[in-house]
């Protein structure tokens, strides 16, 4: 009976163990949301480019003339914007930074718009 009684025991440390630790595993990705701003190296560009990072998996890729929204996931320290029409843009996180790399090479930096 105490040998039943111990496992038991331990049944319910693994299942505690489980609940505490797992949902913040699975969450990680949320602490991305925000919005970035895209940095440009010499001349700066007099159209900004935000790239918003919602908390539902859902994003908006934003230019002073643009609009495209598109779904978002994270996978260990890659990004991936998921367009409505099928493409799919990947990038790689960096504590507050997003670099991302676009059709032909092209490398954008975005840094997180921290609210004061």
């Amino acid at each position: 009976m105490e040998k039943r009684l111990q496992w038991s025991r331990r049944g319910w440390v693994i299942l505690l163990f489980l609940f505490v630790f797992i949902p913040h595993g699975c969450d990680s990705a949320k602490r991305y949301t925000g919005t970035y701003v895209a940095v440009s190296e010499g001349k700066p560009s007099q159209l900004e480019t935000i790239l918003e990072l919602k908390d539902d998996d859902n994003g908006v890729w934003r230019t002073n003339e643009n609009e495209v929204p598109f779904r978002w996931s994270v996978k260990g320290k890659e990004i991936r914007l998921h367009t409505k029409e099928g493409g799919v843009i990947t990038g790689k996180i960096s504590d507050d930074t997003i670099t991302v790399t676009l059709p032909g090479d092209k490398m954008m930096t975005f840094k997180k718009r921290h609210a004061y």
